[in-house]
């Protein structure tokens, strides 16, 4: 009880904290008040409206939710869930499951080692060195996801409406690809690009429900490699690029 009361005006002022090994999972909110803490060694629950969020090694489970604050985790060892309306967030690594909502914040995770769920609306997403499963769902936000070289299967699953999507391919990668995307006709280019040797399937013109132009649908299949990894993506009208180093 001592502890709970003592924290609470340092809390207020957004001080970094640092709590002892044997400490319960935090829960802290704030209204406009930043909160910053440098190591939370159980993990915790952490909420604030306009306060930014900076957390450095998170060893539990760790949940962030933010309306417009922005969000900054170092380290997270445990499973890690953040959601946010405007806010920007930033991941250096994370070593559990992740999963991340956002209306209009772009993401940013730099390292992830297990699976990664993210949602957005029209917020970037940028995933680097991804080594196992990602969901990605997205209305008009860009992705850039880059995929790690690992022993394990995995599946990448991603689908958008309108917003361009990269995937950068690691050397020696092995895959099937299961892509569909739409092109309308005032679009001169073909919304896939990349050079895999994938075949490559031009529909029909049609004009859809909703839609003030002719449009068909572009589908991509094959397998690379030893076709290991499953790569889903579906687009209404947005681009894909694959890369591999």
């Amino acid at each position: 009880m001592n502890r709970f009361t003592l924290s609470l005006p340092v809390l207020a002022f957004g001080t970094a904290l640092v709590f002892p090994a044997c400490a319960a999972p935090l829960n802290q909110s704030s209204i406009s008040d930043d909160i910053s803490l440098s190591a939370l060694p159980e993990g915790g629950k952490i909420s604030t409206v306009s306060g930014d969020v900076s957390i450095g090694t998170s060893d539990g489970g760790l949940s962030v939710r933010t309306v417009s604050g922005d969000i900054h985790v170092t380290q997270s060892r445990g499973p890690l869930a953040v959601h946010t309306v405007s806010g920007t967030l930033d991941v250096d690594h994370a070593a559990g499951t992740v999963e991340l909502h956002t209306a209009s914040g772009d993401v940013t995770l730099e390292h992830s080692d297990q699976a990664v769920s993210i949602r957005t609306m029209s917020g970037h997403s940028t995933l680097e060195h991804a080594a196992r499963d990602v969901l990605i769902r997205s209305v008009s936000g860009g992705t850039t996801l880059t995929l790690e070289a690992t022993p394990q299967m995995r599946t990448v699953d991603i689908g958008t409406v309108s917003g361009d999507m990269t995937l950068n391919l690691p050397p020696g990668f092995g895959g099937t690809f299961d892509i569909h995307l739409k092109q309308r006709r005032s679009d001169t280019t073909l919304p896939l690009q990349q050079s895999l040797g994938l075949t490559v399937q031009l529909g029909d013109w049609k004009k859809e429900s909703g839609s003030s132009e002719d449009v068909r649908t572009i589908t991509a299949t094959g397998k690379v490699g030893d076709g290991r990894d499953h790569i889903i993506v579906r687009s209404v009208v947005g681009t894909l690029k694959l890369v591999q180093d």
